[in-house]
């Protein structure tokens, strides 16, 4: 066999065969170096990496290399940072920090323990952006950018310029930052040249805002300075600071001097000077030479021919930014597009990152209609909100709309709202939401709103949320609930278990709206059926606290009707809950009231309409009888409906009794209360009247005597509107007073000024059957019921009982002992 010689084999081949180790490949260094010390792995002997950040920011200027940029996170740096590295023309080391100047806070701040300054000396190609510090030294250095930073020394401080340049140091840029309480802001020794000043907001500096002493070739451009203690200097050039630029700036309260030696090819003009005083301070001094106004430096010089001293406006809302405001109509603005050209070099965009932008209310004064503004800021209108909380009408109770009403709602980019309730929304596009509160009451509304630059603000506006008083809807009765039906939309309800129950919707097969959006509140007819233990019906609006009130108390195979009045929750709903055992529950939806009825309330003072077992005449199963109603116990022939307590008594067999207007046909569904043998069972009932103002009774048991008493009447003469509120427990004498023969007592808690009260009268731990009034405070003991007890039984029922001026009614027994509790559900008050 003939052997051949392999000839151009890879290095990795040769590597393979001879067994030789491969030449080692350098690894690219990382382009960002982390700096995190709040965070618990990191370590300054680590690799830099977000896993393991530097837990300082000296840490990675000393490893740093160039093209590689040093992100450090928000959070305070205790250290004296110096700078010892450089890096190249086109791969500066850049110090980024990883917060916004538009929210300051976020800022890292580097605050060392003898507070010095950051020092970068005899480095080059650096940029420092980002960082919350006291001031900067730079000594001879080349190419280095401070941008984006907040420079700020706080009262007490040893003041010293914001940024000292010294030494032979040559291109240095100072841009887009905001110096406060500096003794000084930028100062620039002998020899320095080629230094940017641009996009700077100068604000409560002492000192001048920049001072040059023979420091050629300085371009000073869209600065803005505002001095808050005493008149200075915004602009010192000194020596031979000679071939400057000074342009589109704005001062406020300030003179700019420029001395003989600095004049020769220096360019003032388009800069908003407001005059230091009344006259007696000059504006300019050029050349020795001092000048009050432009126009009189224009005229000796050529200089500043378009320059303007006029006052300027700071907005108020934006304290810490130095923001003009447009100043229109009889109040000329000297800022807002009105710029000359631009610098080569400078940034295009101010302070917050805004380019140029046309304010809509401001002409276009700058050059060929330009329209950048003077200043560090563009004005792009000014970041402010006006929020207004407004109830809304014709929709859910309780609801509201809140607007931001931004000035420019295209700046906004979140909306974040705290509605005082416990709930939040918030969103990029949500200048206006919508809320529904569970309850009424004082609630803060707060927004915070975030512009696209990260600046954000804080608005707060107290409202009092309440339902609209309303007046009553009456309709056919309208079966909404029966859980008995198999397959049904609602089931039955096990212990604890609710009930969102949809007043809007009808039953499946139905078509329309029940009652309609704009609803405070509701009134049901609400039966429990089949129930397998002593429980009670809890009926409240929904999205609210379940209250310790109740509605319908039975027990086991008791069937127990009870008129419900309701406030409404959200979506048109309430919730029904059982408390304990298995218990159908039956609703039938009788009536509902809101702002635009015509029919409101008249209390009258309870008188019996009728009582069959006055003439042995009881009513007998399948007989309907009719009951005038219009013209007795005070309720007048324009009446409407009427507010009814009717009790069975005497009944044969159990059976149900219907109320509903005289000459009529009986409603298939809609019975109000439900008879029983040997008990005596009171329902209140609202029901329209006929034509001729009667009411039929009708009852399928094969008879049962009727006890018929009046409380009111709707009507339009009526004047009384019905506000709902949260149900409130008024008084439970458990453990405290028992009602004994004959007592009576006295309840407090309905709003002073209503007329008369919606209220659920529970009666328990009763002794012997009797039965309770109740009737205003300070008038006379009516000869009328609105509970019948039984022994051994938690009887309930809706009244509505007029009460007194104070909101007072009193409650009397009628025999034996028992104990009384009493809900609010609502109130009327004349209007």
């Amino acid at each position: 066999m003939r052997i051949r010689h392999a000839a151009g084999l890879s290095a990795a081949v040769v590597s393979a065969v001879v067994g030789l180790p491969l030449p080692a490949v350098a690894a690219e260094p990382a382009a960002v170096l982390y700096v995190e010390g709040s965070n618990s792995a990191c370590s300054n002997s680590g690799p830099g990496t977000r896993a393991v950040p530097f837990c300082t920011v000296q840490a990675a200027a000393d490893q740093v290399l160039p093209g590689q940029t040093v992100e450090v996170a928000s959070g305070t740096y205790a250290e004296d940072l110096t700078v010892r590295r450089s890096g190249e023309p086109g791969r500066p080391i850049t110090f980024r920090g990883a917060g916004r100047l538009a929210l300051k806070k976020t800022l890292p701040v580097i605050a060392g323990p003898q507070k010095q300054a950051v020092r970068i000396s005899g480095q080059h190609d650096v940029v420092f952006s980002g960082f919350d510090v006291t001031h900067f030294e730079l000594d001879g250095v080349s190419r280095v950018e401070l941008s984006g930073n907040l420079i700020e020394q706080p009262n007490g401080d040893v003041l010293r310029p914001a940024v000292n340049v010294t030494g032979a140091s040559d291109h240095v840029r100072v841009e887009r930052s905001i110096v406060s309480l500096a003794s000084g802001g930028v100062k620039v020794g002998p020899g320095i040249s080629g230094t940017v000043i641009a996009g700077n907001d100068f604000n409560s500096t002492f000192g001048s805002a920049v001072s040059l002493t023979d420091a050629p070739n300085t371009v000073i451009t869209h600065n803005t300075v505002r001095f808050q203690w005493s008149v200075s200097t915004a602009f010192d050039l000194a020596g031979a600071s000679h071939h400057a630029t000074i342009t589109n700036n704005l001062a406020d309260m300030s003179v700019v001097r420029v001395s003989a030696g600095s004049t020769e090819g220096t360019v003032l003009d388009y800069n908003t000077i407001q005059p230091p005083g009344l006259g007696h301070i000059p504006t300019y001094e050029w050349g020795g030479t001092k000048y009050q106004w432009a126009e009189n430096l224009k005229a000796a010089t050529g200089q500043g021919g378009h320059d303007l001293n006029v006052s300027v406006q700071f907005d108020p809302d934006l304290w810490g930014y130095s923001m003009p405001v447009a100043a229109l109509g009889w109040l000329p603005n000297g800022v807002i597009d009105s710029a000359g050209p631009e610098v080569p070099g400078v940034s295009a965009v101010d302070l917050l990152g805004h380019g140029a932008t046309d304010h809509p209310d401001v002409p276009n004064t700058g050059p060929n209609g330009g329209f950048r503004d003077r200043g560090a800021y563009e004005v792009v209108g000014s970041f402010k909100t006006d929020l207004k909380v407004t109830p809304e009408t014709g929709s859910d109770p309780l609801a509201v709309t809140v607007d931001a009403n931004p000035v420019v709602p295209s700046r906004i980019t979140d909306y974040s709202y705290d509605f005082g309730d416990g709930t939040t929304a918030s969103g990029p596009n949500r200048p206006t939401v919508r809320h529904v509160y569970a309850k009424p009451g004082d609630y803060r509304v707060q927004l915070t709103t975030t512009d696209e630059f990260g600046a954000s603000r804080t608005d707060v506006q107290w409202r009092k949320v309440d339902y609209t008083p309303a007046g009553y809807t009456a309709i056919a009765p309208t079966r909404i609930l029966d859980s008995r039906q198999p397959g049904g939309r609602y089931p039955r309800l096990g212990p604890g278990e609710t009930i969102d129950l949809d007043l809007r919707n009808r039953v499946s097969g139905s078509a329309g709206t029940l009652v309609p959006p704009g609803a405070t509140a509701v009134v049901l007819n609400l039966t429990a059926t089949e129930g397998t233990a002593d429980s009670h019906l809890d009926v409240y609006p929904s999205a609210a606290a379940r209250p310790t009130t109740s509605n319908v108390n039975f027990g086991p195979g008791q069937d127990v009707a009870n008129l419900v009045t309701v406030p409404i929750g959200p979506d048109g709903r309430v919730v029904v809950r059982n408390n304990a055992g298995y218990v159908h529950t039956v609703a039938d939806v009788l009536g509902y009231f809101t702002a635009g009825s015509p029919d409101r309330f008249t209390s009258v003072a309870p008188a019996r309409l009728l009582d069959t077992r006055s003439d042995a005449t009881p009513l007998t199963g399948g007989t309907p009888r009719r009951l005038q109603v219009a013209g007795a116990g005070g309720v007048p022939a324009g009446a409407t409906s009427a507010v009814l307590n009717v009790t069975a008594t005497e009944s044969a067999s159990a059976g149900f009794v219907t109320v509903y207007p005289g000459g009529t046909q009986r409603p298939a569904a809609g019975s109000n209360l439900n008879t029983a043998p040997g008990r005596n069972i009171p329902n209140q009932v609202v029901v329209p009247l006929g034509a001729d103002g009667s009411v039929e009774l009708f009852t399928n048991a094969s008879s049962s005597h009727l006890v018929v008493d009046v409380f009111g009447y709707y009507g339009p003469d009526g004047k009384g509107l019905f506000t709902p509120v949260p149900p409130t427990r008024l008084l439970d004498s458990r453990g405290n007073v028992t009602f004994t023969p004959f007592s009576t007592q006295q309840v407090r808690g309905v709003p002073s000024g209503a007329t008369a009260a919606v209220v659920n009268l529970t009666a328990t731990g009763t002794t012997g059957a009797t039965h309770l009034t109740a009737w205003a405070s300070g008038t006379p003991q009516p000869d009328t019921s609105n509970l019948n007890a039984s022994p051994g039984l938690d009887v309930s029922n809706h009244t509505t009982v007029p009460v007194d001026d104070g909101g007072r009614f009193d409650i009397a027994n009628h025999a034996g002992t028992t104990q009384v509790i009493a809900d609010l559900f609502g109130y009327y008050r004349n209007q």
